[in-house]
């Protein structure tokens, strides 16, 4: 899978189908932008695009690519739920899979290795609503600390997607049902990179009931949720 990572960010993407959802001039959310690479279509749309993003080599990229578009911000933060300060583990071969959460590095990447250590200002949701305005859509993809990020988020604003994988599910149910509280009501899924919804908007219950069944079908399950 590491190396599936590799070659797909370095290939052109096309956006997913919840750009439909979107419109010019609309705010989206980039968090854990990498290369910039999911919001390259969406710029192309006139979409404004805040993209957060902690590693250094990454936001080097970032800027030689956008920092003269006026219809990009770069943050060069993390995200949490709370400000603070926070090691984040870098990998330097696949830099794809560093993250700030402990438990990630027990899953189905075990046996890669972090072997660069680095200390990253945290900022939340929150504070970046307050900074930016609302977005139309969040995309949160933070290798195991989805839940973390989601938690600096105080009150609704917009679609989120996040990323789960079928080693810690469990966390992102317990998203989900924070995203509940927060007053998010449908909810969808794609599985892998697909960019098709794998299902049609229904409550939690069913969605989490679906994904179960293709985790026991797949025991290394990975995709997005969409809460709306």
């Amino acid at each position: 899978m590491c190396e599936f990572f590799t070659k797909f960010f370095k290939k052109k993407i096309k956006y997913h189908e919840v750009s439909k959802f979107l419109k010019p001039n609309d705010l989206f959310f980039d968090v854990g932008a990498h290369h910039g690479d999911k919001s390259k279509e969406l710029i192309k749309n006139n979409i404004k695009v805040v993209m957060i993003e902690p590693q250094p080599n990454c936001l080097e990229e970032l800027k030689k690519q956008y920092s003269g578009n006026p219809s990009v911000n770069i943050v060069p933060m993390g995200l949490g739920r709370s400000i603070q300060k926070m090691e984040m583990s870098i990998n330097t071969e696949t830099p794809v899979i560093s993250t700030f959460a402990k438990h990630w590095k027990l899953g189905r990447f075990s046996n890669s290795k972090w072997d660069k250590k680095i200390t990253v200002d945290i900022t939340t949701l929150d504070e970046l609503i307050v900074r930016f305005g609302n977005p139309k859509y969040i995309k949160i993809d933070v290798e195991g600390f989805e839940h973390e990020v989601l938690r600096g988020l105080t009150k609704k604003s917009g679609i989120i997607s996040f990323e789960f994988t079928s080693e810690f599910i469990n966390d992102a149910y317990k998203s989900i049902d924070y995203l509940i509280t927060l007053g998010y009501i449908d909810f969808n899924y794609s599985l892998g990179e697909k960019r098709k919804f794998s299902s049609n908007w229904s409550n939690a219950n069913q969605i989490k009931s679906e994904i179960k069944q293709h985790i026991i079908n797949d025991s290394l399950l990975w995709g997005d949720l969409y809460c709306k």
